[in-house]
């Protein structure tokens, strides 16, 4: 028998209700939730006086709920869905349905368009570079994308992007909906001038250091190599024979070892600002490697000597593509073939625990500028402008023989520290710039 005829009237109706009911109101949460969100849209976001834009309202649904939205404008009510802009500025619209808020956009409404100006990003360029060109409206919309760039007298440019292929001046002119620019002029110089990389060593070592011949035997290995590195050995230790840590050679460096964190000795330091690598035996190639590239500034010595006194000449020749916003200069006076006993615990140059009468060479004996560079003048950056620098002083007096003096030059980027280029040279050479 049917379960329904068995139940009374009541119940049926209370039953059934049960049923039916509650699935029509779950299906009616469900569709009130989704028309609770609203988004707006514009088939405009910058236009010019006059112009009219239209507005799309959509639900989350996706359904197109334009007609029965009504929509704003700066909070503003508005007859339909499209909106006549007659005042310069930017204006917040939005959308409202069914009690619900959408999100908001801007329209800017500029000046009708009465002119347009091209620019670049530079006025002169160096051969081979790229030019950047803008095209701009009187109104100040930017209309690059729309626009036709053109050389006179040659071809629309594929892009607003022109690579320079030849030196000199050229002329070009941008067009957009019958308007067009004045003429628009760059400057091609040649390429910049560019200077052979070389690399500078600075060794921080000491007499009584017994693992600083580690370093002093990598700096063998190098010059076998390669001409291009510059050694600058800087001792510490005492002054005081009676110590332990004594070394004749001692030079007051603590402003250098300040700005790399000087954990201990042997550390090598490359181009002043970069360790080299334990073990350095092991890893000539990283110094060998920064010899590699071009340089944006070149250094020519010529140092002389006059019985006790020397003259030294320094000249930091810049090429157009340096950057840098602030270069110093340091200048340091090295002596080779200095003889005192090493302690050694490394198994190089024999092995022995004391090297008798070992050879020290690249010993610093001064610095004839601040340890951390003497500030270039910014006005000197321009390209292939050459400064210099004349020493003029009697040789320093911790030197022992002025026939082993030799001088070392390197401009450092004041903004970091590091070295960006150096050059040596003995007393009596006469240099040029190691242009490439």
């Amino acid at each position: 028998m049917n379960f329904f005829l068995k139940l009374p009237l009541a119940l049926l109706v209370i039953f059934t209700c049960f049923i039916s009911c509650g699935s029509d109101d779950s299906a009616g949460t469900s569709n009130e939730s989704a028309s609770k969100s609203v988004t707006i849209s514009s088939d405009a976001s910058s236009v010019v006086l006059g112009d009219t834009v239209t507005f799309t309202a959509t639900s989350n649904l996706g359904e197109d709920i334009t007609a029965q939205a009504t929509f704003s404008v700066n909070s503003n009510s508005i007859s339909g869905n499209t909106y006549t802009f007659q005042e310069l500025g930017s204006f917040v619209v939005r959308a409202v349905y069914d009690n619900t808020t959408s999100n908001s956009i801007t329209i800017i409404v500029n000046e009708p368009l009465t002119a347009i100006t091209l620019s670049s990003n530079s006025e002169s360029y160096f051969l081979g570079q790229n030019v950047v060109f803008n095209v701009t409206g009187n109104n100040g919309v930017n209309l690059t994308n729309q626009a036709t760039i053109s050389m006179v007298g040659g071809d629309n440019l594929a892009s607003n992007v022109y690579t320079t292929t030849y030196e000199g001046a050229i002329e070009f002119t941008a067009t957009f909906e019958g308007f067009t620019s004045p003429v628009h002029e760059i400057t091609v110089l040649p390429a910049p001038t560019k200077f052979e990389q070389n690399v500078l060593i600075e060794d921080y070592t000491g007499t009584w250091c017994g693992w600083c011949p580690r370093i002093s035997h990598a700096i063998e290995l190098v010059e076998e190599q390669t001409t291009d590195a510059y050694v600058v050995a800087i001792h510490r230790g005492s002054t005081d024979p009676g110590n332990g840590y004594y070394d004749p050679f001692n030079f007051s460096a603590g402003a250098l070892e300040d700005i790399i964190g000087l954990q201990g000795y042997p550390t090598g330091m490359l181009n002043r600002t970069t360790e080299w690598n334990y073990p350095e035996p092991n890893n000539i190639s990283q110094v060998v490697n920064s010899t590699s590239g071009q340089s944006d500034v070149g250094l020519a010595l010529n140092p002389s000597l006059n019985g006790n006194s020397m003259n030294i000449d320094v000249r930091v020749k810049f090429g157009g593509g340096f950057s840098a916003f602030s270069a110093k200069l340091v200048v340091y006076v090295l002596e080779d073939n200095q003889y005192f006993n090493q302690t050694n615990y490394t198994s190089y140059f024999g092995g022995s625990s004391v090297l008798t009468n070992f050879e020290h060479n690249h010993v610093l004996r001064a610095s004839l500028t601040n340890l951390l560079g003497n500030q270039i003048p910014s006005s000197e950056f321009t390209a292939d402008n050459v400064y210099t620098v004349n020493f003029d002083m009697a040789v320093p007096s911790n030197v022992t023989n002025t026939e082993k003096m030799s001088v070392v030059a390197v401009v450092i980027n004041g903004s970091n520290n590091s070295a960006i280029n150096v050059r040596g040279a003995d007393f009596g050479d006469t240099q040029t710039f190691e242009e490439l």
